[in-house]
């Protein structure tokens, strides 16, 4: 979901609509043999909010998400499902996140704090569902970073008569769909039905034994009203006997985006349309994915040189703003940039039409003014870009070859 338009985002705060001068939605896409770049703020393109008891507010962050074009299964130990931070990112840019809270039970403060002991891990819808939007089911941490924890439902329909779209891609590569699809995995023309997940809850009432049988190092709390069943990740099983997915809550299946087949995870609800656990990924990736690219780390890949990039989105027009001026455009071998106030902090780069950086120019910090000299550069359509506090300004400049 590209931004072609330059919208901006909002959020609502309790008390009343917030505007932000961040761009929504996805500001580009550029990709090469192997991957592909995915860049956002991470913010949505509706009224996010209100965030009932969470006191933190939606902001643009910067992310460049990476992602595998050729994603394969891990035939060896699979990766760990982040407990905090990204495991993916949806189509309209803002991060999904997994099952987990980064918090877990301190029996010594008979409690989920995060930095406890591990073994008793809470669940994130559990206990911060409430503090979700109605709109998109998501909410920000106190950095600011706008999430899914399950049902990112502004990208799909529910209930629907049609096979649901991709809502979004895992960091090893492989799709991510709304919770309809086929009744038959590899049959097109079966009937649509919602996709449900093998997990299940378990018949227990005291937290000793973990969900593969064996015993916790540490017993977490007793199924109580404080602590009741769902609590926990633990607090669940996979045993194969139910649903329509694996224990990574996906499945090798036909969709109309591959018709040749593909692996895919499903967003998983219960009838009532409500996130069913584990909501987007089970406790491991299915593919082959890089530590780089996952959790606190997902987000800052950086673009290398040479890939092919779509539209940027997020341009504001040099020429359109009060603080910058650009002239003359188009030149022959100078062109000065000024300043009105002191924007010492931003840095100027130029950049060709296939997104590679061709000129680093920097910013004087006591300079209101600086020429560019492009004496170096053949003839043609440049970007200059100017980024600053996570926003990012480009203007076209054309330089002529006499």
């Amino acid at each position: 979901m590209v931004n072609t338009t330059g919208a901006t985002a909002s959020y609502n705060n309790g008390m009343g609509t917030v505007t932000l001068t961040d761009s929504v939605n996805v500001l580009q896409v550029c990709y090469n043999t192997t991957n592909v770049y995915v860049r956002s703020e991470g913010l949505a393109d509706y009224e996010m909010g209100p965030f009932n008891g969470n006191p933190n507010a939606p902001s643009a962050q910067g992310y460049t998400f990476k992602i595998p074009r050729n994603p394969v299964e891990e035939t060896g130990t699979k990766e760990d499902n982040p407990w905090g931070g990204p495991l993916g990112v949806a189509v309209n840019g803002v991060p999904l996140y997994g099952f987990g809270d980064a918090r877990s039970y301190n029996p010594s403060l008979n409690a989920n704090v995060g930095g406890g002991l591990g073994v008793w891990n809470s669940d994130a819808w559990m206990s911060e569902g409430s503090t979700m939007d109605a709109t998109g089911a998501g909410h920000p941490d106190p950095n600011g970073n706008y999430h899914h924890h399950a049902t990112p439902i502004a990208l799909y329909s529910d209930p629907s008569t049609s096979h649901s779209p991709i809502v979004g891609f895992a960091a090893d590569g492989f799709p991510i769909y709304g919770p309809w699809g086929y009744s038959s995995p590899m049959d097109n023309t079966s009937s649509i039905q919602r996709i449900t997940s093998g997990y299940t809850l378990r018949s227990i009432t005291t937290r000793t034994i973990l969900p593969d049988g064996s015993t916790a190092s540490t017993p977490g709390p007793n199924v109580d009203g404080t602590f009741p069943l769902g609590t926990y990740a633990e607090d669940y099983e996979y045993t194969g006997t139910v649903g329509d997915l694996d224990e990574y809550n996906g499945r090798l299946c036909v969709t109309p985006d591959y018709p040749n087949g593909t692996y895919a995870y499903f967003v998983t609800t219960d009838s009532n349309g409500d996130p069913a656990f584990p909501y987007i990924m089970g406790p491991t990736y299915y593919g082959v994915v890089s530590n780089a690219d996952i959790g606190p780390n997902a987000g800052n890949a950086s673009i290398p040189a040479g890939v092919s990039c779509g539209t940027i989105s997020e341009i504001q027009n040099m020429g359109m703003s009060t603080d910058l001026g650009l002239y003359p455009n188009p030149f022959i071998d100078q062109f000065t940039i000024t300043i009105a106030d002191n924007l010492s902090d931003y840095t100027l780069d130029l950049y060709n039409l296939q997104g590679q950086l061709v000129k680093e120019i920097g910013w004087g910090s006591d300079q209101s003014r600086i020429q560019i000299d492009a004496r170096d550069l053949k003839g043609g359509t440049y970007y200059l870009q100017i980024k600053s506090k996570g926003k990012l300004y480009r203007s076209p400049v054309r330089i002529f070859k006499l």
